[in-house]
């Protein structure tokens, strides 16, 4: 399946039909599973980020949080990037702020996705430690089995390309 940026966004039409539990150990600010009635779809989503994320990257998942906020558009030149703001009208914003633990450091993923109700101006991004990856930015979110594979790609370019570099000044 291609969203209109072309992108693909899952690998199969069964990546966004999944169910996820949280494990005991994670820090999380959402219910744990779907045992709750009428479960919130962007809490299962976030919870599959966490979990999808965590196995790609053979990561242990220690933290979640989930938020959601209403901005104007000049407000969040993260989301909207004409410095004027665009006739948007508020934006509603969905925030997933991922901890997980991998050998020797800790990895913060952030996702967030958001829809104007007006003009339908809507979009997801992505950030890795705290720099954004503007090459994944996409219309539709991508499914959380695909989002994690390309946190663990984008992870694993940057891990390589700083060994490259520290060979370069030390080799």
């Amino acid at each position: 399946m291609l969203d209109p940026t072309g992108k693909i966004n899952s690998f199969d039409r069964l990546d966004y039909m999944r169910s996820y539990v949280l494990p005991d150990t994670v820090d999380a600010n959402i219910p744990r599973d779907r045992s709750r009635p009428g479960g919130y779809g962007a809490h299962e989503y976030a919870r599959g980020l966490l979990i999808e994320t965590a196995q790609q990257l053979q990561a242990r998942p220690e933290r979640l949080r989930y938020s959601e906020h209403q901005w104007a558009c000049t407000d969040r030149w993260d989301i909207c990037r004409d410095p004027r703001g665009c006739p948007a009208g508020p934006i509603d914003l969905c925030a997933v702020t991922l901890d997980l633990a991998v050998p020797c450091s800790t990895i913060r993923v952030a996702v967030r996705w958001f829809r104007s109700a007006r003009d339908h101006h809507q979009g997801w991004r992505l950030s890795i430690d705290g720099q954004p990856v503007p090459d994944e930015d996409r219309t539709h979110s991508p499914s959380p089995r695909y989002t994690g594979a390309l946190v663990a790609w984008h992870h694993h370019a940057a891990w390589e390309a700083r060994l490259r570099g520290h060979r370069t000044h030390h080799g």
